[in-house]
């Protein structure tokens, strides 16, 4: 059977032509000389922050405690590529700096050869920035059983560990890899900031009770999570990797969108297979004491039984079945789809419920849909396969409350019930065990 595409396509296709179109090819934006100061990690953040204005960082959250550049300007550090940079806040200083010399999603493969003449290259340079050698850190444990290669330097009042790592041998999706690429970053942190320092604002919830003090009910009838971290997926096919990776940071694991396509074999050109992502989020909830669960999936069969039934009532033309997502939906009426699926009532029922318990629990849903069917607001016009998660309800009008990992401004969406049933790949979920 044809394996469905997550973010692929001609989803892609949209997102990364318009990345071709709207970033800035000039001179690179460089962060020398913002990463060399002195009071980095000592002044008010809300006086350094200004300073990143030129280099176009956005914020993720409404609370500005993360900024990122690299989507709409080309930055720079040591003269190497940072695809992407990320400032991370607390209590209005700036507690650690990310950033990404190579990731495959934005940079693309490199064979073996080429990425180890990068990470030399980007270790001579620290060497020489720093007027120190490296100093080897224990590896720690990656993605598939991989390992996450390390090196630390120091330039006071800054300390700087580079996390480097690749895929050995191994099957994925049926076919044999004998090597990939993955990730060479940089984390920068105040010299006095514990090994190992966490992002600011990470979650740990570690009981039911946790978890459900999370949760919000507003007057109007919204019942919300309404702090899980956002990602930005960029414009690469990486909306389920940075879903994990929301997730995760949400049950309190220092994880990134770059560990988890390494996890899920996602790429930027085809995204993630469903296969993948649900191989990824299991093995994730393995890893950390998690719970991972298919509470819905859709049967194409099933949706063709259904639809063409309906169709002869309507005397409309049938469909026939196809692996091709796309080219299905496509051949049927969105009128008629939406009687077959979103106005049936067992199916709207069992899908409010299965939204309502988790939500209620404080547990996000991770949400597999088909974009292009309706209309929906602050996107452009598009169709493919595409995830994000479910972070509320509404008691009242049964509105599904949903987040996009495409950075400030899709934190908190909405669409109807019928609607969103209408649209619906799959719903998993991961969760702590005790809930």
């Amino acid at each position: 059977m044809k394996r469905l595409v997550i973010c692929g396509g001609l989803l892609l296709g949209v997102l990364a032509g318009r990345a071709a179109d709207w970033r800035d090819n000039g001179e690179a934006f460089k962060l020398d000389a913002f990463l060399s100061r002195s009071d980095l990690w000592t002044a008010a953040a809300s006086n350094l922050v200004p300073e990143l204005r030129p280099g176009r960082f956005t914020w993720l959250d409404e609370e500005k405690t993360t900024a990122q550049g690299g989507k709409w300007m080309r930055l720079s550090f040591l003269n190497f590529p940072a695809w992407e940079a990320v400032v991370r806040l607390d209590s209005n200083r700036i507690q650690r700096v990310e950033l990404s010399f190579y990731n495959r999603g934005d940079a693309g493969d490199l064979g073996a050869a080429e990425f180890n003449s990068l990470l030399n290259k980007v270790v001579a340079a620290l060497s020489n920035w720093t007027a120190t050698a490296g100093v080897a850190l224990p590896d720690l444990a990656g993605a598939a059983r991989t390992k996450v290669q390390r090196a630390a330097w120091s330039r006071p009042p800054t300390r700087m560990e580079l996390e480097w790592s690749s895929s050995p041998p191994h099957t994925e999706a049926g076919k044999q890899l004998l090597y990939r690429s993955e990730f060479i970053r940089l984390k920068l942190l105040s010299a006095t900031a514990p090994t190992n320092a966490a992002p600011a604002k990470l979650v740990t919830p570690q009981t039911i009770f946790a978890l459900r003090k999370r949760v919000q009910t507003l007057d109007d009838g919204d019942v919300l999570i309404p702090d899980v971290p956002m990602v930005d997926q960029g414009f690469k096919g990486y909306c389920a990797a940075a879903v994990i990776a929301r997730l995760m940071r949400y049950y309190g694991k220092d994880f990134d969108q770059h560990d988890a396509a390494q996890l899920a074999g996602s790429t930027a050109q085809e995204g993630t297979k469903s296969l993948g992502m649900r191989d990824a989020l299991k093995r994730l909830a393995q890893q950390n004491g998690l719970h991972f669960q298919t509470a819905q999936e859709a049967d194409l069969q099933r949706l063709v039984t259904d639809y063409n039934l309906a169709a002869v009532l309507a005397r409309k033309p049938k469909v026939a079945l196809s692996h091709n997502l796309e080219a299905l939906l496509s051949s049927m009426s969105m009128d008629q789809l939406l009687q077959v699926r979103g106005k049936k009532p067992a199916a709207a029922m069992a899908f409010k419920s299965e939204i309502s318990k988790n939500i209620a629990t404080g547990v996000p849903v991770v949400w597999f849909v088909y974009l292009g069917l309706f209309p929906e607001p602050h996107m452009w016009p598009m169709r493919g396969g595409h995830v994000r998660l479910i972070i509320g309800f509404n008691k009242q009008t049964g509105d599904i409350l949903y987040t996009d990992t495409w950075g400030r401004g899709h934190e908190l969406k909405r669409m109807s019930l019928e609607e969103a049933v209408t649209i619906t790949l799959g719903l998993y979920i991961v969760k702590p065990n005790n809930t």
